[in-house]
């Protein structure tokens, strides 16, 4: 009995451990269970929060954005560049009408001021005392710098930038080529054909051309001989006028044409043609109206 009782004394605390990992290893078991739900609780809630949080950066950002937006008077040329970005073909169209129409008004202001200090009579007052400024010309120039000349070097110089990759010099050259030896003479003649065009149809009573219509008109003559005194004109001004623009285009476009090709990025080319722009239009409103001012005078 004695060592029966040794016995179980000495086997009883085996039981009792194996009761303690039993208890351990349900713990592990429930915590190991436990662990991956709270885990897919826990990746069920936080989608919602980067969602959240994201709409709030969104939000945010678009604040800040239309916060810091270039303003044009603060900082006109980072405006600008914006503008560029947004509506490239409107913001060009615009801003190549008001330099093609200031253009002209230097035009005017230069030749009123010379006229007006010209030859005297016998009292020293000017024979000219009938220089006033000419709005409809300037209208003019306006309407064909925005809807002819930007669209069109718009195009013309992306197309360059695009077939003729590059800023080496022999790709600078190409483009020389093709600018100033086969656009530009095309353009000049179109665009002084466009400027006649709108004289005929909005003159201004001191050009050429609707002095001989009304002259026209008073003998009688229709519409036919009215369109043919057009088409006469136009041949005029190509003859006369078209080859020297030529001449003196070359001598200020091509200087001009080879740095912008060179250094000039294509955002910006054709602000720059507008810029040296605004001296040609002054040599074109000059050169399509003076000789015809001076035989109205006479």
């Amino acid at each position: 009995a004695s060592a029966h009782h040794v016995r179980i004394m000495t086997m009883s605390p085996f039981p009792i451990l194996l009761r303690q990992q039993r208890g351990d290893l349900l713990l592990q078991i429930l915590s190991s269970k436990l662990t991956p739900y709270r885990a897919s609780r826990y990746r069920i809630v936080r989608p919602s929060r980067r969602l959240t949080s994201s709409k709030s950066t969104s939000t945010s950002s678009s604040t800040s954005a239309a916060a810091t937006s270039p303003s044009p008077f603060q900082s006109p040329l980072q405006w600008y560049a914006s503008k560029l970005d947004t509506h490239p073909l409107l913001t060009k169209g615009i801003t190549s009408g008001m330099i093609a129409g200031s253009g002209d008004i230097l035009c005017q202001y230069l030749s009123n001021n010379s006229q007006s200090s010209g030859p005297t009579d016998e009292n020293d007052s000017p024979t000219n005392t009938h220089q006033t400024f000419n709005w409809k010309r300037t209208l003019r120039f306006t309407i064909l710098g925005s809807f002819l000349i930007a669209p069109t070097v718009h195009v013309w110089y992306g197309a360059l930038m695009t077939r003729i990759p590059g800023t080496s010099a022999s790709v600078v050259a190409k483009r020389l080529f093709f600018d100033q030896g086969c656009f530009a003479p095309v353009f000049t003649s179109v665009f002084i054909s466009c400027l006649t065009v709108l004289e005929h149809l909005f003159p201004d009573g001191n050009s050429s051309l609707i002095l001989e219509t009304k002259q026209q008109n008073e003998h009688g003559n229709n519409r036919k001989e009215e369109n043919s005194n057009l088409s006469k004109h136009i041949q005029n001004r190509l003859v006369n006028d078209v080859p020297d623009a030529i001449l003196v285009g070359w001598s200020m476009w091509v200087p001009s044409m080879a740095f912008m090709f060179a250094f000039i990025s294509s955002k910006y080319q054709v602000l720059f043609s507008n810029g040296v722009g605004f001296v040609w239009n002054s040599y074109l409103s000059w050169r399509t109206h003076e000789g015809e001012e001076q035989n109205d005078g006479h």
